[in-house]
C-alpha cells in the first residue's frame, strides 16, 4: 500500500482531525467498517470511491447524494447516473457504528468522503489525509442530478466545462479519470460506440477494432445488465494501466477515449504510462482533497443526520416526546378560527415569510430587541396577524410538555390547521424543526418577493429557497383567501411608470372599481382589499380565474399570466379538478416548510416564540 499524507487545499472550516476531540476515534471506526465490507466483497470500492464523486458533483459533497426519495420528491438516487450506485449499506453501517460512538457528532457527508479514501487504500491504492467538517445538505433533486453529472459520452471539451465549473483543473480531470482504474461500466453506457456511432449503424473510429470486437461478444444490442471492466484484467487493482489501455485506444467509454483529445490530457496520460515511477498515486490523493472540498457545507449551515437516506423532519416526530402535540395545535385552532376565519390567511402568510428568511425556524416570531430590529418590523411583515395566536398554542404545549416542541413546528402547523378548518386543503407536516435565534428585518426586506415583483424576480426567488415555478403558481393560490392594503398596489392604479398612469395590464373596470369603491387616494395605508373578491374566505380555484381575466390584486399575481411556462400551470388548474389543486397545493407547502430548516442539535427550543433563550 502507498502512503502519501497529501495535505491539499482545504475548504474553509474544513480541516484535517475536526472531529479530534468530539469524536477521536471515527477515522478509526470508519475504516473497520468499510473493510469489514471490502473484505467480503472487494468491488465495492469502486462504486463507493463514484459515490463520493456523485455526491461532490451535485450541490457539493453535502451527502445528498444518500438521501431517499419521499412521496413528494424524486432524489439524486432516482437519477439515471445514479441508478447503478451500489454500497449504501456500507454508508449506513458506518453512520451506525460512529452513532454508537459519538451521537450527533459527525456528518454523512464526512463519512462518505472517508469511506472513499479508505475503499481506494484497502485495495492498495493511496492514502491521502482527509479534512473534515462537512455538514449534510437537506435538499436532493433528481433533476440536479441530471444536469450536473457528466455523462460517459462527453466529449473533451464538454468534460473539461463541467469540471471547471466545480473548480477543478484540466489536470484534475486526467487524474480524477484515473478511479475508473478499478471501476466498471453496464453495456449501455458504450453500446453506441459499438452498434451506432452517428446513427448510421456504424462504430467508434476512435476505438480499437479488435478491441470493438471483443466487446460485440459481451454487449449485444439492447443489453443493459451485463457490465465491462474499465481496466481489463487488473480492475480490481489501483494502478495505471487504466491510461495503457487508453494510449490503445481501448478506453471503454467515449469520455475515457476523450482524455487523447486535448494536449494536457494526453501529455499527463503519456506521462504516468512512460514514467519508471509515476507521480498518479500522490496526484490521485491531491485532486482528490481538492473535489472533496466542492461546495461543502460548514459551521452552521445544513444538519448532521442521525440516518443518512432520511433528513431530520419525519411524520410524528413528537409521538414519544409530546404525543397530543398535534393534536393540543388542531384543538384550539378548531376552537378559535370558525370565530376568526380571515385569520387563516395572515398565519398561512407568516409561515411563509418565515420560511423564506432563514429558513422554516420560527425567526419572523421574535421581538426586536435594543439593539436588533427583528423581522417582525420589516415593511413586508408589518400587516402580519396571529402573533399571539401562535404564542396561546405555544403555551399549551409548554405546560404539557415543557422544551419540547419547538416555535417553528407549531407555526407549521399551525398554517396547516387552519387551513383544513376554513374549508382549504391538508398537507403533511413532517416535524423536527428547530427554532433560529437571528431575525434580522434587512434580511426579511431582502429575502421576502414584493407584491411589485417581475416574473423574472418572482422566479429568481423562489428557485433560491428550491421552488420552482409550478410551486410559485401554486403557493401564490394561498391569495385566493388573502387580502392586500393599498399601498401593496396603489401604484398600478396611480403612477404606475412615474408619470401619473395607470398600469396597462389591469383591467379597466377593475382598476376603476378599485379606485372608486376602495383605494380614493394614493397614499391610503389603512384600507384593505380582498384578492379575490366575494369569495376571499373560501380556498378555491377563483382566483386564477380573476388572474386571466387581468384581475389579480398585486403586480406579482399579474406577472404569472405574462411567463408562457407560469401561465400553463394557471391554465391546467383552471381546466381541472379543486381536488387537483388542493393535490399540488399541499405537494408544494410540503416542500416550502422544508426549507432550511434547523434539526438535530442546531438552533433551540423556544419557551417563548416572541423571545431566544437566556
Amino acid at each position: 500500500m502507498a502512503l502519501f499524507l497529501v495535505e491539499g487545499s482545504q475548504a474553509q472550516g474544513l480541516k484535517v482531525g475536526f472531529y479530534s476531540k468530539t469524536c477521536s476515534n471515527v477515522e478509526t471506526i470508519v475504516r473497520k467498517t468499510t473493510a469489514s465490507f471490502l473484505s467480503r466483497a472487494p468491488t465495492l470500492a469502486a462504486p463507493l470511491l463514484r459515490m463520493h464523486f456523485h455526491d461532490c458533483f451535485v450541490r457539493g459533497c453535502d451527502g445528498s447524494v444518500l438521501l431517499n426519495s419521499t412521496q413528494n420528491n424524486q432524489a439524486e438516487k432516482a437519477a439515471i447516473p445514479n441508478l447503478s450506485l451500489r454500497g449504501f449499506q456500507v454508508i449506513d453501517a458506518a453512520k451506525d457504528a460512529v452513532e454508537k460512538a459519538c451521537p450527533g457528532v459527525v456528518s454523512c457527508a464526512d463519512i462518505l468522503a472517508l469511506v472513499a479514501r479508505d475503499s481506494v487504500y484497502l485495495i492498495k491504492g493511496p492514502f491521502w489525509q482527509v479534512p473534515t467538517g462537512r455538514r449534510d445538505g437537506r435538499v436532493s433533486l433528481m433533476s440536479e442530478a441530471l444536469t450536473n453529472l457528466p455523462p460517459p459520452f462527453f466529449n473533451i471539451t464538454q468534460l473539461k466545462a463541467s469540471w471547471k465549473q466545480k473548480g477543478l483543473s484540466v489536470k484534475d480531470l486526467a487524474v480524477l479519470s484515473g478511479g475508473h482504474s478499478i471501476g466498471n461500466s453496464h453495456c449501455p453506457g458504450f453500446s453506441n460506440r459499438l452498434y451506432n456511432f452517428t446513427g448510421k449503424g456504424d462504430t467508434d473510429p476512435s476505438m480499437d477494432p479488435n478491441y470493438i470486437a471483443q466487446l460485440r461478444k459481451k454487449c449485444i444490442p439492447g443489453d443493459t445488465t451485463t457490465i465491462v471492466e474499465l481496466d481489463p484484467g487488473s480492475f480490481r487493482t489501483f494502478d495505471t494501466s487504466y491510461y495503457k489501455y487508453i494510449l490503445q485506444r481501448r478506453g471503454l467509454l467515449q469520455s475515457d477515449a476523450a482524455l487523447l483529445n486535448d494536449k494536457e490530457t494526453k501529455a499527463y496520460l503519456d506521462s504516468q504510462f512512460n514514467s519508471a515511477s509515476p507521480s498518479f498515486f500522490k496526484d490521485f490523493g491531491v485532486s482528490m482533497v481538492k473535489m472533496g472540498n466542492i461546495g461543502v457545507l460548514t459551521g452552521t449551515a445544513g444538519e448532521i443526520r442521525k440516518h443518512c437516506a432520511l433528513g431530520q423532519l419525519e411524520m410524528g416526530f413528537y409521538d414519544q416526546s409530546c404525543p397530543n402535540a398535534e393534536k393540543i395545535v388542531l384543538d384550539y385552532v378548531k376552537k378559535h378560527i370558525p370565530n376568526a376565519p380571515t385569520l387563516a390567511a395572515p398565519i398561512l402568510r407568516m409561515h411563509f415569510h418565515d420560511c423564506f428568511v432563514r429558513g422554516c425556524d420560527g425567526s419572523v416570531l421574535l421581538n426586536s430587541t435594543s439593539s436588533n430590529q427583528s423581522e417582525k418590523t420589516a415593511p413586508p411583515n408589518l400587516t402580519l396577524r396571529g402573533f399571539d395566536f401562535i404564542d396561546r398554542i405555544k403555551a399549551l404545549l409548554e405546560r404539557e410538555c415543557p422544551g419540547v416542541v419547538s416555535c417553528a413546528d407549531v407555526l407549521s402547523l399551525a398554517a396547516r390547521d387552519a387551513v383544513v378548518v376554513t374549508g382549504g386543503p391538508s398537507w403533511k407536516v413532517p416535524t423536527g424543526r428547530r427554532d433560529g435565534t437571528i431575525s434580522n428585518a434587512t434580511e426579511a426586506l431582502n429575502n421576502i418577493p414584493a407584491p411589485t415583483s417581475n416574473f423574472s424576480t418572482l422566479q429568481s426567488s423562489f428557485s433560491r429557497k428550491g421552488l420552482d415555478v409550478k410551486d410559485l403558481v401554486l403557493l401564490s393560490g394561498a391569495h385566493t383567501i388573502g387580502i392586500g392594503h393599498c399601498s401593496s398596489f396603489s401604484e398600478r392604479l396611480y403612477n404606475f411608470s412615474g408619470r401619473g398612469d395607470q398600469d396597462p395590464s389591469l383591467d379597466s373596470e377593475y382598476a376603476a372599481n378599485l379606485k372608486k369603491n376602495k383605494c380614493k387616494v394614493p397614499n391610503d395605508n389603512t384600507t384593505f382589499v380582498e384578492m379575490d373578491p366575494g369569495s376571499f374566505r373560501t380556498f378555491d380555484l377563483s382566483y386564477y380565474s380573476l388572474l386571466v381575466k387581468r384581475r389579480g390584486l398585486f403586480q406579482s399575481d399579474s406577472a404569472l399570466t405574462k411567463n408562457s411556462g407560469s401561465l400553463s400551470v394557471v391554465s391546467q388548474l383552471l381546466n381541472g379538478p379543486l381536488s387537483k389543486f388542493f393535490e399540488e397545493f399541499a405537494v408544494s407547502m410540503e416542500k416550502m416548510g422544508r426549507i432550511e430548516v434547523k434539526t438535530g442539535s442546531a438552533g433551540e427550543v423556544r419557551k417563548n416564540c416572541a423571545v431566544v433563550n437566556s
